[in-house]
């Protein structure tokens, strides 16, 4: 099976993201990388009804925060 590449979009990154945009968010190379994590290092997804499975970027950017940071990491620039 080949491993299913993570995704980088032109423009702005969505509010709510399908794994290949969470995983490219996140940094992950690969979908599969993003997905054995998640639970984990990585939330689980917000949305989740059937085969849709969505990720909210406030989540992602609360597990890949530096220890200790709180609230929007931009306001502080």
């Amino acid at each position: 099976m080949t491993a299913r590449p993570s995704t980088i979009p032109l423009g702005s990154w969505p509010r709510r993201m399908r794994a290949d945009l969470a995983a490219g968010y996140v940094g992950e190379k690969f979908v599969e990388d993003f997905l054995k994590r998640v639970g984990k290092d990585y939330p689980q997804p917000r949305v989740s009804e059937g085969r849709r499975r969505l990720w909210l970027i406030d989540d992602l950017d609360r597990a890949i925060a530096p220890e200790g940071v709180q609230g929007d990491l931009a306001e502080e620039l």
